[in-house]
């Protein structure tokens, strides 16, 4: 029930005050000092991370992977997504996201695009862009946490992810 109350408010609690009260956990966590990059991107996606935890601890472990160094490490379920077709794919996918705006509603465009222009399922695709950007098969709906990784993390996520598919820096 104590859960509950704490979950209760964390959801009502402003972003700023949850991000500060975080940043601490995450950087001993991490063990290096969050920069400015890195606490604007935990700032960007508390909206989509504080109604998933009742705890400041669940609430930084949950966020962890928006401030963690590259190349992010790749539980075993995010290595098994990222075989087979899917460093081609998310080599497809880069480009094409390098030159979207980058809001959710045209991040999900591309991508469905993308998967629907090959004949696949939005899973198919999506999964293997999860673990690439978050390190496991669980997040935060795929199309906010790539609106609050930004472009230019997303963009390297996904080289570190399919080396020899995407070029960090592919042309805007």
């Amino acid at each position: 029930k104590l859960d509950s109350l704490n979950g209760h408010y964390i959801r009502a609690a402003a972003d700023e005050r949850l991000a500060a009260l975080v940043i601490p956990r995450l950087e001993k966590a991490l063990g290096l000092a969050l920069d400015e990059a890195r606490r604007a991107r935990l700032l960007a996606a508390m909206p989509g991370l504080k109604p998933r935890a009742k705890t400041l601890a669940e609430l930084a472990d949950k966020a962890r992977f928006y401030v963690a160094p590259r190349p992010i490490s790749l539980d075993d379920k995010a290595k098994a997504q990222l075989g087979g077709e899917a460093p081609a794919l998310l080599g497809a996918l880069a480009p094409l996201l390098a030159k979207v705006n980058w809001q959710g509603p045209a991040l999900e465009e591309a991508v469905r695009g993308l998967a629907e222009g090959r004949g696949l399922k939005l899973g198919a695709l999506a999964q293997p862009l999860r673990a690439a950007l978050v390190g496991g098969t669980v997040s935060p709906p795929i199309f906010e946490v790539m609106e609050a990784l930004g472009r230019e993390e997303t963009l390297g996520r996904l080289a570190d992810a399919a080396p020899g598919y995407v070029t960090e820096h592919v042309s805007v």
